[in-house]
Parts: structure tokens; C-alpha cells; sequence
């Protein structure tokens, strides 16, 4: 019972240990709570300098809003970036406002703002109402928001290309560009930019959408970054471990022997072709591939993890333990700065 409890111990360590899972647009953005053409909560919010940001003195103007989220290097792009997109239109119809929730981080938020020029509004949503309104779950996001008061685009996070596209967005709000026109543009953006760095993107926005148990949307975003590059193998194992906790194992295992086919000692596709034979419950193979996997990577706290479950279903209890205490010095390591 006692070597048990220590395994879940360790399985909801691992879950949220840096590095355990050796972790490194084409399509529209969308929020979850407010789709393209819908009105956008009604809101009111103190700001920095001690006014009041209220959506309805704002009719009748383009608005964008930009959520931040503090000691966030790519929230920090956004909020510069999206101040010179306004700025360099200079057109008293389009209003920007900065909006975090982040209240205690107002520090750095003013230090921010003093060093870049920065005076637009930065409003505080608190109790993250507006957030909870719009459905957002990744940051920095960006929303344009038309005279009447609907969602007219969205940006989620922050990528190459950025000021070109909320400058696009902004222009086709404002009636300055068709929905054609804007297509044509943004096409033109995206190709500037490299597969890879396209990928990347996706790559991200789906370990954020994973981390908050949306392996739906994280899915779909992998499936997009392995259409960029479909020779990505980081891309692959990353949807693998997708497919795993949806318990989808022939999914997974069927990109885990796909990476091991090009790249037999990838370390991190041997770690993840162990963990699904255990739950296959072919013990003896997982035991055997986990144990190799031991030997070829340098954080390998899962695969002893692992090892100490089969361990532990042979009744094995001393060597089960030896194995989560290996597993837990390893996490202990990768915790020190």
C-alpha cells in the first residue's frame, strides 16, 4: 500500500515537473468564448493611472485589446509592438487598450511602459472577468473590436509577422481593406515566414493548451505544426504524449515507432515506446526499452517512474522504491537553478 501511494505521489510530481515530459498560423485564431461577428462583453476596468476603461464610451470606435500577462517576454512584444501598429496609424478611430490581470506585477508593468513610450491605457482585470467573458487561456492575445462593438479578429500569442498582421486586422475593421484584400495581405505575411518557424508557433500554442487539459485543441495545433514540417520530430512526440493521455495508444505509438525508425536511439521516442507498452501491460518489453532509455537520456525520471510501477506489479516493493527515489533525485535536479 505504502509503494502505491508513493507511485500516484510521483505520477502527479512528474505532471508538472519542468522538462519531465522533454518538452521544448495557417488557420484563423478563435477564442472559446466569443466567436468572429459576436458582441464582446460589456466591461469596465480601473487603469494604472486611476481611471476608467468602459466598452461603453468605446462604441463607435475600432478597438484592440491586448491581454498581458507579466514576466512574459512574448506579452511584453505585444504590448510594444501593438503600441507602434496604433501609433504609426495614427487615427483617432482606433483605440488600444493593454489589459492584465496581473494587478500585484504593477511595478513591472509601469517600469515596462516608462521604457518603451508606452501610454495607452493598461486596464486590470482582477477577478478576470473579461478573461473568464472571452474564454482566453493562452497569453498574450489580441483582439480587434469592431465600431459596433463585435469580435472582429483575433491573435492569440505572439509571433513573426505580428505588427503586420494586427496593422491588417486593424485597417480591415476600420473598412480600409476588403476581407479580400486582407486574405491577399496576410498571405503575404505568412510567407515570410519559414516552416519551421510557423511549426514552432503551433508547437507552442498547443503545450499551452495541454497544460490546461484542452488535448483536443492541442491535437488539432500539432496536427497543423506537422503540416508546416512534417519531418519535425519533436512535433510528432509531442502529439505521441497528446495521444497518450487521451489513451488513443495505437495514435501514439504508431508516431513513437515512426521517429525510432529514422532516429533508432532518440531518446525521448524510446521513453515514450516504453510508456505505452506498460499500458499495453507488456511488462517485460516496457521494462526492457525503459531500462535502455536509462542509459540514453541524462533526465530520465519518467522512465524510472515507469520502471518502478512495473516494479510494482510484480510485487517487486524494494526495487519499485529504488526506482521512484531515483526518479524523485532526478526531479529534484532539474528544480535547481
Amino acid at each position: 500500500m505504502r509503494t502505491r501511494t508513493l507511485g500516484a505521489l510521483m505520477l502527479s510530481m512528474l505532471a508538472f515537473t519542468p522538462g519531465a515530459a522533454d518538452a521544448q498560423p495557417a488557420a484563423k485564431d478563435e477564442l472559446r468564448g466569443v466567436k468572429s461577428g459576436e458582441p464582446v462583453p460589456a466591461y469596465k476596468m480601473p487603469t494604472i493611472d486611476g481611471s476608467v476603461v468602459d466598452s461603453q464610451q468605446l462604441k463607435g470606435s475600432v478597438v484592440v485589446m491586448v491581454f498581458l500577462s507579466a514576466e512574459q517576454r512574448r506579452s511584453e512584444l505585444a504590448a510594444i509592438e501593438s503600441a507602434e501598429v496604433v501609433a504609426a496609424m495614427g487615427n483617432d478611430g482606433v483605440r488600444l487598450v493593454h489589459v492584465t490581470a496581473d494587478v500585484i506585477h504593477k511595478d513591472d508593468f509601469l517600469k515596462l511602459r516608462s521604457e518603451h513610450g508606452i501610454t495607452n491605457p493598461l486596464a486590470f482585470d482582477s477577478d478576470r472577468t473579461l478573461y473568464g467573458g472571452l474564454g482566453l487561456i493562452v497569453l498574450p492575445a489580441t483582439i480587434v473590436v469592431d465600431r459596433e462593438g463585435d469580435l472582429a479578429h483575433v491573435i492569440l500569442l505572439h509571433r513573426s509577422g505580428y505588427m503586420h498582421e494586427l496593422d491588417a486586422y486593424i485597417r480591415n475593421a476600420l473598412g480600409e481593406l476588403s476581407d479580400e484584400e486582407l486574405k491577399a495581405q496576410l498571405a503575404e505575411t505568412a510567407s515570410k515566414g519559414t516552416p519551421k518557424s510557423l511549426a514552432s508557433a503551433h508547437r507552442s500554442l498547443a503545450r499551452s493548451m495541454r497544460e490546461k487539459g484542452l488535448f483536443d485543441s492541442a491535437r488539432e495545433e500539432l496536427r497543423k505544426a506537422l503540416e508546416m514540417e512534417p519531418g519535425n520530430h519533436e512535433a510528432m512526440l509531442d502529439l505521441c504524449e497528446v495521444d497518450l493521455a487521451m489513451d488513443d495508444l495505437d495514435a501514439s505509438e504508431r508516431l513513437a515507432d515512426q521517429v525510432l525508425e529514422a532516429q533508432p536511439l532518440h531518446r525521448r521516442a524510446q521513453q515514450l515506446k516504453g510508456i505505452i507498452e506498460y499500458h499495453r501491460g507488456r511488462y517485460d518489453d516496457a521494462e526492457r526499452i525503459l531500462s535502455e532509455a536509462i542509459e540514453l537520456n541524462p533526465n530520465p525520471e519518467r522512465a524510472h517512474y515507469y520502471l518502478g510501477l512495473i516494479c510494482e506489479q510484480r510485487g517487486d516493493k524494494d526495487q519499485a522504491l529504488a526506482h521512484y527515489r531515483a526518479a524523485i533525485q532526478g526531479m529534484l535536479k532539474l528544480g535547481k537553478p
